[in-house]
């Protein structure tokens, strides 16, 4: 009979510490966001080499499946200097499995416990980086009137942080997930107004960015959190979010546009309309799909047989190398119909897991993160593929016993009958 690992105390803390850098990277560079998840793998493994855990083979296959279907289609890509930049840019796909696989289940679970303070790390970070950023655009002679450029001021942005509108826009949506689901732990009056700011500062954060995408999935993962949390405090928070988003469209009506047309392109410099574009894109996606196959054209050339695709139509395409702007077509471009099987039986197998759990929180990321990729290359960009590994890979651990219980707020009789106490 195998003893129980105990973490040691010194393994505990810098896990943890680990964990806490990770969920803070938002804010930071990314020489530094490197350096962190560097050290995070270093731990891990550390904690690996010296107390020797059960590998845990099935979550790392399922969770690192569509990595290891990139290395394999690397065997026939033709372009290999672009295949190995996918492959770096795609590391996260495989590395945080290969960690949380190899640290014992008592060292993850010390750092589940510790799940409210990574939220709130990352929605402080998030919420930094927003006031950085608009108190930056603010101070170069816009006003709010012209907040309709603040998404281009942010993608043009060189200096510090150095992110895309689109990325932030997620990072916003998912942090204002994470508020509701520690705003099911939080008494109101305490610790729930100020989370209760924060989510409304990070919603506005949101809709200035007006990216369609991540604006709709979290209207959709939002809807489904009030409905099944089931509380008044989490239905206010929605209700102020709909509100926000209600009263920008009619204050100004020229944003209506740009979410009239959630599943269109977005526009490159070219004289066909959005739409025109969506058609291109979709036509050459279609084709050169059926050519894919079982196994793709390898990561490395994916990309290329769509672009090559668009020469026949439009140069313009061709020049801005315009990517399929959807997750499931571009994987199946690179590694066929069956790295989209692997990937989705990652989705199906991290989602059951939390069914059996009893964990909503993890559906609720999953959810919105699918949603997104239908518009969006979420897998190919770091800033992307970072988070989603992380999160889904972090959260798998999560269960009803080492998640903080819903606080219902007591009833107003109680209320009274305490007032009535009091004086």
């Amino acid at each position: 009979m195998t003893k129980s690992l105990t973490p040691s105390i010194r393994f505990e803390r810098l896990f943890l510490t680990a964990l806490v850098l990770l969920f803070a990277t938002p804010l930071l560079p990314q020489l530094l966001k490197i350096a962190v998840i560097a050290f995070f793998i270093v731990v891990c493994l550390s904690e690996a080499i010296k107390n020797r855990p059960q590998f845990k083979w099935s979550f790392f296959l399922f969770n690192s499946g569509l990595y290891i279907a990139y290395l394999w289609s690397v065997l026939y890509s033709q372009d290999m200097n672009y295949a190995f930049a996918k492959l770096e840019v795609a590391a996260s796909l495989i590395l945080f499995p290969l960690c949380f696989a190899a640290v014992s289940r008592e060292l993850i679970e010390k750092g589940i416990k510790s799940l409210k303070l990574l939220f709130t790390t990352y929605i402080l970070a998030v919420l930094a980086v927003n006031i950085i950023l608009i108190i930056g655009f603010l101070t170069i002679n816009h006003n709010w009137s012209e907040f309709i450029e603040y998404a281009p001021y942010v993608n043009n942005l060189k200096a510090f942080p150095g992110i895309h509108s689109l990325y932030l826009s997620m990072h916003n949506a998912v942090a204002i997930i994470m508020v509701f689901y520690l705003l099911r732990t939080e008494r109101f009056f305490k610790t729930g107004i100020p989370l209760f700011i924060i989510g409304f500062l990070l919603g506005i954060g949101l809709i200035l960015l007006l990216k369609k995408g991540p604006v709709f999935a979290l209207l959709v993962v939002a809807t489904l959190l009030s409905i099944r949390y089931k509380l008044k405090r989490i239905w206010a928070f929605y209700a102020v979010f709909i509100i926000s988003l209600g009263s920008l469209l009619v204050a100004f009506p020229s944003t209506i546009q740009r979410f009239n047309q959630l599943l269109k392109m977005e526009k490159v410099e070219t004289t066909k309309s959005s739409a025109q574009i969506q058609k291109v894109v979709l036509t050459c996606a279609q084709e050169q799909m059926e050519e894919a196959g079982i196994f793709g054209f390898g990561i490395g050339d994916g990309k290329q047989e769509l672009i090559d695709c668009y020469g026949n139509v439009d140069q313009d395409l061709v020049s801005s190398s315009y990517n399929s702007h959807n997750q499931y077509i571009s994987l199946v471009l690179m590694v066929g119909f069956l790295g989209l099987f692997i990937f989705l039986a990652m989705l199906f197998y991290n989602v059951m897991n939390a069914v059996r759990s009893g964990v909503f929180i993890t559906i609720a990321l999953i959810l919105f993160y699918a949603i997104v990729m239908f518009s969006e290359n979420l897998l190919e960009r770091q800033e992307g593929v970072i988070y989603f590994a992380l999160l889904i890979n972090l959260l798998y651990f999560l269960n009803q016993k080492n998640q903080q219980k819903v606080r219902h707020n007591p009833n107003q009789e109680e209320l009274l009958k305490q007032f009535k106490k009091d004086n």
